[in-house]
């Protein structure tokens, strides 16, 4: 059985993944400003965040499951979002410097047809080398993107200063899989089953 799948999201990594996943889906960008308060837990603001995502682009359907996600670094106390300008991407940098991150990504999948809608979040960790000044200007400037969370990818120039990843690999990407299909199998889909 086909079923519609749209991916309430901008992030072309998590298109990616589906996509690498054999998973065929639509991408509806939800255009919801993703609200970071540090009052909050990571956990809660990335529900929150995922939940507001997948509704928007939900009311616009009345078949398909809609996937709502968001992604989070807590570094000690601070939650971080994107970064707005390199200068804060360097800021970013300066504060992973010798730390594990916590990394959060919450889910949500709405189905349109019934109006239910499942949660959850991941988290993993990962751990950030000791960096230089020198090494966190030259990975600015080739590595770091305004897309991602905390500005940065495990992936590619990423794979020389993060190490130990605790937990889901996939977390960290933004798209926690085994946990999205959890979610899908909660309403009675199995994603296995519709990858080609």
């Amino acid at each position: 059985m086909k079923y519609r799948i749209i991916l309430a999201s901008a992030s072309k990594r998590r298109s990616k993944i589906l996509g690498e996943c054999g998973i065929k889906h639509e991408v509806i960008v939800s255009g919801v400003t993703e609200g970071i308060d540090n009052k909050k837990s990571a956990k809660i603001t990335v529900l929150l965040n995922a939940q507001a995502k997948s509704k928007k682009v939900a009311s616009r359907y009345r078949t398909g499951f809609i996937i709502g996600a968001d992604t989070i670094v807590l570094a000690g106390k601070r939650l971080l979002g994107k970064p707005k300008t390199k200068k804060e991407a360097k800021e970013f940098l300066k504060l992973f410097s010798g730390k594990t991150l916590s990394v959060y990504t919450g889910l949500c999948v709405i189905d349109a047809k019934s109006g239910i809608a499942v949660s959850a979040a991941e988290k993993s960790k990962i751990y950030v080398r000791k960096l230089s000044t020198k090494e966190i200007n030259r990975f600015v400037k080739i590595a770091v993107s305004n897309d991602k969370a905390g500005g940065f990818s495990i992936e590619g120039p990423g794979t020389f200063i993060f190490d130990n990843i605790q937990g889901s690999f996939y977390n960290i990407l933004g798209l926690p899989m085994a946990k999205l299909n959890s979610l899908f199998q909660k309403l009675g889909v199995d994603l296995l089953e519709t990858a080609s």
